[in-house]
């Protein structure tokens, strides 16, 4: 039985009919919580599915392999496996948390230190819980340690009788409560193998017992141990991605790549440049280095997540003429800022392969995008739109109704550019209220109360978003329950 340090796992895709009953029972189906997932999938013959479900519903008899969410290497895997390695850790890594068999296998047949969960995606605690389950099956001795967003937003702000409560229920060893975290994973593991203390390691919780090889103290009602807070930030030039790590993982050509760390806006709707720390990004030239890596493999379709990939804008052109250059055979997407675009940018996003992008628009009207602090304005999505479209690339745009100030006219505004401007997909959800993002210091101008689904302000309440958000539809049909809408 080989000995490894760590094991990644990563996104689980929920079960469907459990996140439904679980947003049915706790909030209603008249709430927004209920109605945005609503949105998101069909029933037919008694059971629900979500759009790629149907999809392999359909041409169940045409697939070598059904569709997938997960079926691409997790961006988390990539950054925390290279840091391991880069740090002499040894990993093996599931991408897919859905491969149970691939995940009993390796329990069964190698011995692990720590056992690491991301949880980037996840909104309740239902896919943790399930994991944890899963692998105390199998394993009842390597320490569980979970990270990432859900950890974080559901630990920030809370009393800690209700946040100890949570980690009970989640079932883990060791919480790694950061934004970035790959540091403190690196300390947990060192001293879990050498049987050290983890007194000493910032950003974490854990029961006193987790020194020793009893799990079972993890689900003890006893108080956790919250170390000291610090600022993790990992230079993103100093902690480059290995992909040759994950070579097999990319067999089937697709890939997801970060160039920037971050964001350098501050839309009052979102949390993210908090979560994530300082704005930064690589260089054209190692842009280069790590496009030709991936080409080298052969992946042949990209996805950039980074939050802003077109910005700075020079950097952006810059990389687009090294891409045309190189003559990659990559088609690729990215997010898109529409305001830190012209008719050279689009054109050249043709010519280097781009084939689609995501437009955070959030709304047509120029009094919510200043309410929402966002530098673009109408005039800026009416002129993208029509250009990214000439050259072929397809336009998604999402949309938020019920931000504070929110009102049917500016609705109204919303509906009449999705009809006028006609995006090919777009997707339309109620405002979800984080008391950590910007708006929240305005709470007592716009008034408003609750969080999350559950919310009011001087303008509307989450009850009227969703109702409204059922109206923004192509008229003279129906609803058609996709994630991404076509726009007719």
């Amino acid at each position: 039985m080989e000995i490894i340090d760590c094991l990644l796992i990563g996104h689980a895709e929920p079960d469907l009919g459990k996140e439904i009953k679980i947003r049915e029972l706790g909030f209603g189906k008249k709430s927004a919580a209920f109605q945005d997932m609503d949105q998101a999938f069909i029933t037919y013959c008694g059971r629900p599915y979500n759009p790629l479900g149907m999809l392999n519903l359909i041409n169940s008899d045409k697939l070598s392999s059904p569709f997938s969410n997960t079926d691409f290497l997790w961006p988390a895997v990539l950054v925390i496996g290279s840091f391991l390695h880069q740090h002499n850790l040894s990993f093996h890594h599931v991408s897919d948390g859905l491969k149970q068999d691939l995940i009993k296998e390796k329990l069964l047949n190698n011995h692990y230190h720590c056992i690491a969960l991301t949880t980037t995606l996840y909104v309740t605690s239902t896919p943790v819980i399930d994991m944890v389950s899963f692998i105390r099956r199998y394993n009842k001795t390597s320490k569980i340690i979970i990270g990432g967003p859900f950890i974080k937003s559901n630990i920030d702000g809370v009393p800690k009788p209700i946040v100890n409560a949570l980690l009970h229920q989640l079932g883990g060893d060791i919480y790694v409560d950061s934004g970035e975290g790959q540091k403190a994973l690196v300390d947990i593991i060192t001293r879990v193998k050498t049987g050290k203390n983890l007194n000493d390691v910032p950003n974490i919780i854990y029961h006193e017992k987790t020194r020793s090889n009893d799990h079972k103290s993890g689900t003890k009602k006893s108080e956790f141990t919250f170390n000291p807070k610090f600022s993790e930030y990992n230079d993103l030039t100093e902690n480059r991605i290995k992909y040759s790590l994950f070579a097999e993982d990319f067999k089937d050509g697709f890939a997801s790549i970060g160039t920037a760390k971050s964001c350098p806006y501050a839309c009052s709707y979102c949390t993210y440049p908090q979560r994530s720390g300082k704005y930064s990004y690589l260089n054209v030239n190692q842009v280069e280095e790590e496009l030709s890596q991936l080409e080298g493999i052969g992946v042949h379709t990209l996805t950039f997540y980074d939050d802003t990939f077109n910005v700075p804008k020079a950097r952006f052109k810059d990389i687009l003429r090294m891409m045309i250059r190189n003559r990659y055979s990559f088609k690729w997407n990215s997010f898109y800022r529409a305001d830190q675009g012209d008719q050279e940018t689009i054109e050249l996003m043709a010519e280097s392969g781009c084939e689609g992008v995501f437009i955070g628009m959030e709304s047509a009207s120029d009094s919510q995008l200043n309410n929402m602090a966002k530098t673009s304005r109408k005039v800026h999505y009416q002129e993208a739109i029509p250009r990214l479209m000439e050259q072929g690339i397809l336009v998604h745009a999402n949309y938020i109704i019920g931000f504070p100030g929110e009102t049917e006219y500016s609705i109204r505004e919303t509906i009449d550019f999705i009809r006028e401007y006609k995006p090919a997909l777009y997707k339309v959800q109620p405002w979800y209220c984080e008391k950590m993002s910007p708006i929240w210091k305005l709470k007592d101008l716009f008034g408003i109360e609750g969080e999350g689904f559950n919310w009011s302000h001087a303008t509307m309440n989450s009850h009227e978003a969703a109702n409204w958000r059922k109206r923004v539809q192509p008229r003279g049909r129906p609803w058609t329950m996709v994630l991404f809408l076509p726009a007719t």
